[in-house]
């Protein structure tokens, strides 16, 4: 507010003398104010500089122009006005503060402008003759040129100048700026200047303000702080320490955060302090020294050792104009810390506000997996190989990386084996392996899947060294490269198992979906010779639009039942999807893709299913199977069902003859490691109630002796592995099996479920169930209890005598008992018919 009298009174009087044009700009033209390279002093420094701030040290404060938008054609100026608070302009030798009696020349230097390319243009006095891109006569003026003498202009040719310096008082001047600036040009000034004071917590600011155009930010910017004489100490990187475990940390460095180096926070004789926290002890000593560098030069100032302490004392190479003390070789043990603790340095200098630095985290000893969880799970396609035959997808096959490593140095025990294991019915055709610091390689993996018989890697102790505990942990990652076989879908969850771990780690790599699903009912039939019709039909959908190849072939077969006459495959009406060669062979189904779905996925509906059904076909379920058989790499289901790798090379194409990762020049298919593949899509899809060859009712008499191992089917004696007993409720229980395959149910037809501990019996038109501990059987879906609970003897299934003849339909049901003590000595079924 120091001008406000003046400039009230000028204005007046000048108003109606200014050109329209003098202040065109304003409302049209922006800028943003900030303050680059502000810094902080000690008051020693200040002290000693006498509150000066030199050119070359000096931060600057800077105008952005935003806007640069000009009413008329003619040329603006712009009125700038800057005033200090605890601080006086000083002219450009860094020694004299400015007065009434400094001018423009004295400034020079101290402003400049940048354009939007970049150039650097310095306030410099005109001359006749200037040079650079023109002879023009400059003399008088404040110009800005750059390095090569070119002189700035803004876009109507208009030389850009500074003029009309007007220093009110030390802090307190301004300047006019001529010309049209351009969006993004920078006007800057140097602020070398002279703090008026410089004690602790001041704060030198700089405002800048103009009427001519509109400035944000340009109130109280800080340029300059007085602090207290600071440090700051910092590591590269956090360490890990297993417990009663020593560990080499990391270069800490330890600068000024106040001041401009070193000499400015310590005096010669004044000592740095390292010291640790609780629960860990430095294993430095005079024999195993510390090193420190000032600013890269190896210096040996006295150090002092103790089992939580380190001192330095201060001699003139670190009281020094140096940047950074560097402290390389500290060794940090976890005496008595627990897993989780932090190693903590806190660092003193004489006279600074001390600092503290985490440099280790004590954990346990162990070996880990992972992967990175920001990646998405790639999904691929199974039953294909890794070209994708038969299909269009692009897939590569690999995996998320996994990466095994260490959280200490010497965790992994070599001396001990570690599997790695796949999911059933998924495989590695390859792998891509990066080690660091382990020495394991695709070749050991090679080994560890032959070991496991590819079903597993089987990695044998000793295969690597064993890490030494100053070195960095060791690092395992790599990437496979994975097929699967047509009916695995779901995540491929890898596990990490072995005696080198404590406890076993799982991770999941990729995802497997299949390139088709099948939709079919079951379908209850009575037996025929030939064309016994199937009432419904069979769905196949495809699992995205365009990824069926054309010319890819499928089949459709039934176990044991071939179908007989040609079927119908008919597509969707949307997808764009079409078939060709739909026939019937040796009992197959086949039909080809003759050109592919566009936007929808197709959908194929086989109608018109047909059997040949052999009259000695025992009654039961028979299960449908899909095979693609483009992309198993086969000409037949038969082919796929009795894949021989003999008959193959490593060229061929599809998932069976897909090579597995192996020696070089050995080649191990898919199909013939991969024995249990199912293709089955629907089971039960056939359910024959009434078989060709049965009639109602048995023609076998059975004599059932009771804790006899033995029953009498007709006149032949049958062994039993459990014989017939008497329940603790008094109940005469048989042996399910035995009694059933007795009267002469095909073995086959007597079916054991583990998982549910059921017993199911197909014979004629029934389907008979019964579970262990339940007090209920199933007919045909109808439920009947049972006099006493189904159980479970020497693996053997019994079920009470009345209720095993109810549910096979045996009418003819007597027995012997002991007259002494009333239980039954031995059952009789006697033949229906």
């Amino acid at each position: 507010m120091k001008r406000f009298i003046s400039l009230a009174m000028a204005s007046v009087m000048a108003a109606s003398l200014l050109p329209a044009t003098a202040f065109a700009a304003t409302g049209d033209v922006k800028a943003t104010a900030k303050v680059v390279g502000s810094d902080n002093y000690t008051e020693d420094e200040m002290e000693t500089a006498d509150g000066k701030i030199e050119k070359a040290d000096a931060a600057e404060v800077q105008l952005t122009f935003t806007t640069a938008d000009y009413a008329s054609s003619s040329v603006p100026d712009a009125e700038i006005e800057l005033t200090l608070d605890k601080a006086e302009f000083l002219e450009n030798d860094s020694e004299t503060v400015v007065s009434g009696s400094t001018t423009e020349d004295d400034l020079t230097g101290l402003i400049y402008l940048k354009d939007d390319d970049g150039g650097t243009y310095t306030l410099t006095a005109g001359e006749d003759d200037f040079g650079g891109d023109d002879d023009a006569d400059y003399a008088g003026q404040y110009i800005f040129t750059n390095s090569s003498d070119d002189v700035l202009k803004d876009a109507a040719g208009t030389v850009i100048t500074i003029s009309d310096l007007d220093v009110y008082d030390a802090d307190n001047m301004s300047f006019v700026l001529t010309g049209q600036m351009e969006r993004g040009w920078v006007l800057s000034y140097v602020l070398t200047s002279q703090l008026t004071k410089t004690s602790k917590n001041t704060q030198a600011t700089i405002t800048v303000d103009s009427s001519d155009i509109v400035i944000t930010n340009g109130d109280d910017l800080v340029y300059a702080s007085i602090e207290s004489k600071g440090i700051d100490a910092s590591v590269k990187k956090l360490k890990d320490v297993a417990v009663e475990e020593v560990v080499t940390i990391e270069d800490l460095k330890i600068e000024p955060s106040v001041g401009a180096n070193m000499a400015a926070v310590v005096d010669e004789g004044d000592t740095i302090t390292l010291k640790l926290n609780s629960g860990f002890e430095f294993a430095n000593s005079s024999s195993n020294e510390i090193t420190i560098e000032a600013d890269g030069s190896t210096i040996t100032p006295d150090v002092d050792y103790d089992d939580d302490e380190i001192v330095i004392t201060v001699n003139s190479d670190i009281s020094a104009d140096i940047d950074t003390l560097t402290i390389s070789g500290i060794q940090v043990e976890a005496t008595s810390a627990n897993e989780g603790s932090v190693a903590t340095i806190k660092v003193s200098a004489t006279g600074n506000d001390s600092v503290s630095v985490e440099v280790a985290t004590v954990v346990d000893y162990a070996v880990s997996m992972s992967v990175d969880e920001d990646e998405d799970v790639p999904v691929i396609y199974s039953g294909v190989d890794v070209d994708n035959t038969g299909i269009t997808d692009d897939s590569d096959h690999e995996s998320l990386e996994v990466t095994i490593e260490e959280t200490f140095a010497g965790a992994w025990d070599n001396a001990k084996k570690f599997t790695l294991t796949l999911p059933e019915g998924v495989y590695a055709a390859d792998v891509d392996v990066v080690a660091d610091g382990i020495e394991l390689d695709r070749e050991d993996f090679i080994n560890a899947y032959d070991e496991g018989e590819y079903e597993y890697f089987e990695f044998d102790k000793r295969i690597f060294d064993e890490n030494e505990s100053d070195n960095d942990p060791y690092e395992l990652n790599f990437t496979f490269t994975l097929v699967a076989d047509p009916g695995f879908e779901g995540d491929v969850v890898l596990s990490l198992s072995g005696d080198a771990l404590d406890e076993d780690q799982e991770v999941v790599i990729a995802k497997f979906v299949k390139p088709y699903t099948v939709s079919a009912q079951q379908n209850d039939l009575n037996i025929d010779y030939r064309n016994t019709e199937i009432p419904t039909d069979v769905v196949i959908t495809e699992a995205e639009a365009g990824l069926w190849e054309k010319g890819s072939e499928f089949a459709l077969t039934l176990d044991k039942i071939e179908f007989d006459d040609d079927a119908s495959v008919t597509p969707d009406d949307e997808s764009g999807l079409s078939v060709k060669n739909v026939k019937t062979t040796d009992g197959e189904i086949r039909f080809t893709i003759d050109s592919e779905s566009d936007d929808e996925p197709a959908t194929l509906t086989v109608s018109d299913l047909t059997l040949y059904m052999d009259r000695s076909l025992p009654a039961g379920a028979y299960d449908l199977n899909a095979y693609a058989l483009t992309m198993l790499g086969v000409d037949s289901a038969e082919e796929a069902e009795s894949f021989d790798g003999s008959d193959y090379d490593a060229d061929d194409k599809g998932y069976l003859p897909e090579t597995l990762l192996a020696e070089a020049g050995t080649d191990v298919f898919v199909g013939d490691e991969s024995d249990d593949i199912d293709y089955t899509v629907k089971a039960g899809f056939v359910n024959i109630v009434t078989a060709g060859s049965d009639t109602t009712g048995f023609t076998t008499k059975l004599t059932v002796p009771i804790g006899e191992n033995y029953l009498i089917a007709g006149e032949t004696q049958v062994t039993l592995d459990a014989p017939a007993y008497i329940n603790a409720e008094g109940y005469t229980m048989l042996p399910v099996r035995a009694i059933s395959t007795s009267l002469g149910i095909d073995n086959n037809n007597v079916l054991w479920d583990q998982a549910t501990r059921t017993v199911t019996i197909l014979y004629g038109d029934r389907i008979i169930s019964m579970t262990a501990g339940s007090s209920v059987m199933y007919v045909n879906g109808s439920s009947i209890p049972t006099s006493s609970s189904v159980e479970i003897v020497n693996d053997r299934t019994f079920l009470p005598m009345r209720d095993l003849a109810t549910a096979l339909g045996v009418t003819d049901l007597t027995w012997d008992t002991d007259p002494t003590t009333g239980k039954t000595t031995t059952v009789y079924m006697n033949a229906n018919r």
